[in-house]
């Protein structure tokens, strides 16, 4: 057997077990993501993906929690990098400090998964509804690049706003965005770009709306 034959049969049940791992994260979103994460069992996840071996979940991930860190971790890599490009470009252009430009960045890799038939934005919708479930696989801060997309693309846009102001606006931003994007992907409703460019106006509003002066009273310390 030549060397480069080696090389091939020692890489095959490597990427054989790749391969069955990510047939595992599709067929686990799309159950997810309809059904919630508690709502569905391991077997159903197995059978969906067409495995015979009922312990494949167990080897590859450890557990259903293993399982869905591992997805967020699959799914948010191509999703940050994509968002990455975007700001290179948007730098490359002269838009960065435009807070519209910032939304687009964050909200296009979403649009992009979804048009993909991925269903990882109502996935992420369902396990993001319970904050204490999504912090027991992994916090948003750590996987979710929004406030990071915020913050280099527009430095200044909510650096006038109380800490707790600013942190409500991001939230507030990443919710709508996902929950909404989420419904469409579920029903699988196509959204012009007529729609999509007004709700961006919309998240742009919520964004750069001033503080009343009855929240900023409600917000400054005693």
């Amino acid at each position: 057997m030549t060397a480069q034959a080696q090389n091939a049969r020692s890489r095959r049940p490597h990427a054989t077990g790749e391969a069955t791992r990510e047939l595992l994260m599709v067929a686990a979103e799309r159950l997810f993501a309809m059904n919630g994460v508690e709502g569905v069992t391991l077997r159903e996840i197995q059978t969906a993906a067409g495995q015979a071996n009922a312990s494949v979940i167990t080897y590859h991930f450890g557990s259903q929690a293993g399982l869905v860190r591992a997805l967020l971790e699959f799914r948010y890599r191509k999703i940050n990098a994509r968002r990455a490009e975007l700001l290179r470009e948007a730098q490359e252009r002269g838009v960065l400090g435009d807070p519209r430009e910032a939304v687009w960045i964050i909200v296009r890799p979403l649009i992009e998964s979804i048009d993909a038939g991925e269903m990882f934005v109502p996935f992420l919708a369902r396990v993001s509804a319970n904050t204490r479930t999504f912090a027991e696989y992994l916090p948003p801060q750590t996987l979710d690049s929004t406030a990071g997309v915020l913050r280099d693309a527009v430095p200044g846009l909510l650096s006038g706003l109380p800490e707790r102001a600013r942190a409500g606006r991001e939230v507030q931003l990443y919710n709508s965005v996902l929950n909404l994007l989420a419904e469409l992907a579920r029903g699988h409703q196509r959204i012009s770009q007529a729609q999509l460019s007004n709700y961006v106006d919309g998240w742009v509003g919520m964004l750069t709306a001033p503080m009343s002066p009855a929240t900023a009273e409600l917000m400054t310390p005693e």
